[in-house]
C-alpha cells in the first residue's frame, strides 16, 4: 500500500493481502490471496486494460518483487487468488 505501487498504478487505493504458509519450514509453500481495490469508478471488466490496470502483470512483476523481502519466490507459491474490487464495492475482476 505504499508508494512503490501507487506511483506504477495510481488508480490503486489499497491492497489487501493474505499469505498463508503451510507450516512446512525445510519446504514452504503459500497461498496468496491479493484483493486490490481500484478507486477509479469508471473501470469496469471490459476497461480496466485500457485504464492502465493489469492485475497479473502487478502479480508478476512487482508483486513478486515485494514478496522477495519475505523470503518467498515464485517456486514457493501453490497458487494465488485475486480480485479487483471498485469503490463502491462491486467487483470488478476476480480468479
Amino acid at each position: 500500500n505504499g508508494e512503490y505501487i501507487k506511483n506504477i498504478y495510481p488508480m490503486i487505493d489499497r491492497i489487501d493481502t493474505d499469505v498463508v504458509w503451510d507450516g512446512d519450514s525445510e519446504y514452504p509453500m503459500y497461498d496468496i490471496d491479493l484483493t486490490i481495490y481500484v478507486n477509479d469508478t469508471d473501470m469496469t471488466t471490459f476497461n480496466m486494460y485500457e485504464r492502465g490496470m493489469d492485475p497479473h502483470y502487478l502479480i508478476d512483476k512487482h508483486m513478486m518483487y515485494l514478496l522477495k523481502f519475505m523470503d518467498i519466490s515464485s517456486r514457493d507459491i501453490i497458487q494465488v487468488y485475486l480480485k479487483v474490487i471498485g469503490p463502491d464495492g462491486s467487483g470488478i475482476y476476480g480468479i
